[in-house]
């Protein structure tokens, strides 16, 4: 009888060994998925934060361009053109129209980057040679295209704003750029994660038409 109880003993344990067994590897298995969940969630988490700074680092750069621009001159595809108007203290002397060191240009190039132009001179180079280079434009200027062909004058380098852009469209207030009062801005964002759409406002604080 003992030999007996012996070997029911003996294939007991070997049960719930294999029992414990399968509990463990039913256990990983559900560790295993609850810490790559909690990893997901926690890079999820991480690149909702990062997109909204860069949101929000969008909207408080191209708001406070837009707020203080005189006049928006044109809008086009993924583009919008605008005059800061005549800078107190500038070697060109204030005469109410725009010079290409007044000039703007914002725009969403082929390779999905948000550049901002604007003009950057030379270091070292002397009020003459400024006045000399800084370019006036006629009220009745095509600005789209002078916008394009100031970027090859060596003076309209672009600064990037933001990159993974897939679009950008503008609405005005007025049929007439230069009469916009109002301007809003979509620009739309897809990093390979979520595409988000950027809206930016902006009511022109001293509008004023260029001469």
């Amino acid at each position: 009888m003992s030999l007996h109880r012996y070997k029911i003993a003996r294939g007991l344990t070997l049960i719930e060994l294999i029992i414990a067994l399968a509990i463990t590897a039913v256990t990983a298995g559900i560790l295993a998925v609850l810490i790559n969940a909690t990893a997901v969630g926690t890079n999820a988490s991480q690149d909702g934060r990062r997109g909204l700074v860069r949101t929000q680092a969008i909207k408080a750069q191209v708001g406070d361009a837009l707020v203080n621009a005189r006049a928006i001159l044109a809008v086009g595809s993924n583009a919008i053109v605008y005059w800061t108007g005549d800078v107190a203290g500038a070697p060109t002397p204030a005469e109410g129209a725009v010079n290409l060191s007044e000039l703007r240009l914002l725009e969403v190039d082929g390779s999905g980057n948000l550049n901002l132009y604007a003009c950057q001179w030379p270091a070292g180079f002397s009020n003459t040679s400024i006045i000399a280079a800084d370019q006036i434009y006629a009220p009745n200027t095509d600005w789209l295209a002078a916008a394009q062909t100031a970027k090859g004058s060596g003076y309209f380098p672009a600064t990037l704003l933001a990159s993974s852009v897939t679009g950008m469209t503008a609405c005005l207030d007025a049929s007439t750029p230069t009469a916009a009062r109002m301007v809003q801005l979509t620009i739309t964002i897809n990093d390979g994660v979520s595409a988000r759409a950027v809206l930016i406002g902006a009511a022109l604080q001293t509008p004023q038409a260029p001469q």
